[in-house]
């Protein structure tokens, strides 16, 4: 190896996200199941743009996963088969 050459060592992927909210809240919560049924009225790109650092409502995430705001646009993200994991975070203490 020459000392010119940069060696890049791999970016390590964040834990897997992890909704704090339980299915079973959207059945028992008139406001989680309004909310439910609001984003499912959204398209992805516009559910994915909401979720983005910066974004008034951003994906804010624990560093164990832990969903802290963006659980319900998640929820319709996973129904939805869309790559969750690989969303950027805001990440939170």
């Amino acid at each position: 190896m020459g000392a010119d050459e940069i060696i890049y060592a791999p970016i390590p992927k964040p834990p897997p996200l992890r909704r704090i909210h339980s299915d079973a809240l959207y059945e028992q919560d008139s406001d989680a199941r309004r909310s439910l049924e609001y984003h499912r009225t959204r398209t992805t790109e516009e559910i994915v743009e909401s979720l983005r650092p910066g974004a008034d409502e951003s994906l804010k995430v624990k560093p164990d996963g832990r969903i802290f705001q963006g659980n319900t646009r998640i929820k319709v993200l996973e129904e939805r088969g869309y790559p969750v994991n690989d969303l950027p975070r805001d990440p939170i203490p």
